[in-house]
């Protein structure tokens, strides 16, 4: 949406500004705004998208708070309290699921889970 002027602009207006974040055929839509704000963005972009042969996934396409945090591309991202103070900061780390993922192909690879298992020695 344009450039810190125009942003300004908007919210000194009471209208709700929104930044895109990209990586190749996935996108977040970030609003600063009310969630009425939000699903009508979401509409103006499947709008945008129809006529290039695209619709928005409905399993993939939700509007959450950013308190609430979303999963984007294997990470999570999320407005938290910053410890030891008042402040909020918005937050990305690896998501549970990609994690997994790395997790038991570590574990397969390296024959953990099959050493863990097996019974042990017999005491001498």
């Amino acid at each position: 949406m344009g450039h810190g002027v125009s942003r300004h602009y908007r919210r000194s207006k009471g209208l709700p500004t929104y930044r895109l974040a990209r990586y190749a055929d996935d996108f977040v839509v970030m609003v600063a705004g009310t969630k009425e704000h939000a699903e009508a963005l979401r509409d103006d972009v499947a709008a945008v998208l129809l006529p290039m042969g695209l619709r928005l996934s409905e399993e993939k396409t939700t509007i959450v708070h950013i308190d609430e945090g979303f999963d984007f591309l294997g990470f999570r991202i999320q407005r938290q309290v910053k410890r030891g103070s008042s402040k909020r900061f918005v937050y990305t780390w690896p998501a549970k699921k990609a994690l997994a993922s790395i997790t038991a192909k570590v574990k397969m690879i390296t024959g953990w889970e099959r050493t863990i298992r097996s019974p042990p020695c017999c005491a001498g």
